[in-house]
């Protein structure tokens, strides 16, 4: 019998209740079709900072290591901990730690789920964007000086507002062609695996970016010449986002780097109902543990009432389980998700609904074990 070690972080807020949701659900479909779950839970988050004064300990790192996948729940307590040090802290750390270097998160919207658009049908919308998650602007290279200080003297003189302010702040994106070239490459394999419009489209600014984005452009290219039966395109990020709302059913694959991805992807969680309808994986090149964690945040303001729907986090839990290779089980919660929500029985608040996370929780499980030991 496979056995797998899974490191689930509950985080902040809401966290804890949606992971708790998820690892029923892997409970069940675990039991029906054969395979074992070891999980080691880990406090880290803001309420560790408030008692420790970091989000996780110096041996973190090491210490997620020794397993199989790591699950986070979410991250942040502005009230608590500023938001750059509660990501950098958790998120950020454990992604460079291990070279998480492609975030992926599947824009398929859910019958029965809140819908904003009045056209496209929401069942012609099917699509993936792969962000590069360890370059660009998140590196943290750069920092605040004051207008006379020699490490910004000739950047004072670039402008007049620059030479008038007391102070500058820059903020340094770093883009490689290694790191470009192994992003583009799993777009490109994901667009020939799915087998949907086998199209990939390239998130880009070269006209004002010139220098990091013409690399890019440029790997883009390179890659396409290697993968001649995927349609290749770009497009300017800004006229890109506009196509996610206006024409969403043209999208297969997108590929886009950090800061832009990370844009597109909440925007694109908009299709799916919100932020509580939107999986994500951080994955690897299979050396390392990937991290898989909902996009939602850590939602404060409902935090301990439970009512957060757990559908992302469950959606994120069928991720994890195609990872890892266990692709029967991830079927099954996928599709008990979607027949949970279809049916519109079990719904949480922000569904118009007046079920809790648990109850939400419960019904997944159920479906999802029936469907699995169905086959």
């Amino acid at each position: 019998m496979a056995r797998y070690r899974i490191a689930a972080i509950g985080g902040d807020g809401i966290g804890p209740e949606v992971v708790g949701e998820a690892l029923r659900v892997l409970d069940v479909v675990a039991d029906v079709l054969g395979f074992g779950c070891g999980v080691e839970r880990f406090p880290w988050g803001c309420g560790y900072y408030e008692s420790h004064g970091h989000m996780m300990p110096g041996d973190a790192i090491e210490l997620l290591s020794r397993f199989d996948a790591i699950y986070l729940g979410a991250v942040g307590m502005p009230s608590v901990v500023p938001e750059e040090v509660a990501l950098r802290g958790v998120v950020l750390a454990i992604r460079f730690g291990f070279d998480q270097f492609a975030n992926v998160r599947p824009v398929k919207p859910l019958a029965g789920a809140p819908y904003p658009l009045a056209r496209p049908d929401a069942s012609e919308i099917d699509f993936v964007v792969v962000r590069e998650a360890t370059e660009g602007m998140y590196l943290g290279l750069g920092g605040r000086y004051p207008a006379d200080a020699p490490e910004v003297a000739e950047i004072a003189g670039l402008r007049a507002v620059f030479g008038r302010s007391r102070e500058l702040a820059v903020q340094t994106g770093v883009y490689s062609e290694a790191g470009c070239r192994r992003i583009m490459e799993r777009a490109f394999r994901l667009a020939e695996e799915r087998g949907r419009l086998g199209q990939v489209t390239s998130a880009t600014k070269a006209n004002a970016m010139g220098h990091g984005m013409t690399l890019w452009n440029d790997v883009f290219d390179e890659v396409a010449r290697g993968h001649r039966d995927v349609k290749a395109e770009w497009q300017n990020v800004d006229a890109l986002a506009m196509r996610f709302v206006a024409r969403p059913e043209t999208l297969d694959v997108v590929v886009a780097p950090n800061l832009f991805g990370d844009i597109l992807t909440d925007l694109s969680a908009s299709l799916l109902g919100g932020l509580g309808f939107a999986p994500s994986a951080n994955l690897t090149d299979g050396h390392w543990p990937s991290m898989f964690e909902p996009c939602h945040g850590s939602a404060p303001d409902i935090a301990g009432q439970g009512i957060a729907n757990p559908t992302a986090a469950l959606l994120t839990l069928a991720m994890m389980l195609e990872d890892l290779g266990e692709e029967a089980a991830a079927r099954a919660v996928e599709a008990g998700v979607r027949k949970v929500v279809a049916e519109g029985r079990v719904r949480t608040p922000d569904m118009g609904g007046a079920a809790s996370t648990a109850e939400m929780g419960e019904a997944v499980a159920e479906a999802a074990a029936g469907l699995a030991a169905q086959g």
